[in-house]
């Protein structure tokens, strides 16, 4: 068989390819630890932060997803504000 014959068979094909939408949808959820590196923070932080009722998350079987909306919210919440001189 050669070998373009057997790239373009589609069972045998290994490539994949994600193409990101535009857009990030509204409703996406993050791990904790993708929460943490975005962050720059250990992800115990990030589970501290989730069970002291500070950043809201849903679990999902036995891990812990945070919607994009409830970090987003977090971080308007912990925003410093400059000071006035």
């Amino acid at each position: 068989m050669s070998q373009m014959a057997h790239a373009s068979h589609p069972a045998t094909c290994k490539s994949w390819s994600f193409v990101a939408p535009a857009d990030p949808q509204p409703d996406t959820l993050y791990s904790v630890r993708e929460v943490a590196g975005q962050l720059g923070v250990h992800p115990e932080t990030i589970r501290r932060l989730i069970h002291d009722g500070r950043l809201d998350a849903v679990r999902v079987g036995r891990v812990l997803r945070v919607h994009k909306n409830a970090v987003d919210g977090f971080l308007a919440r912990h925003r410093i504000k400059p000071a006035r001189d």
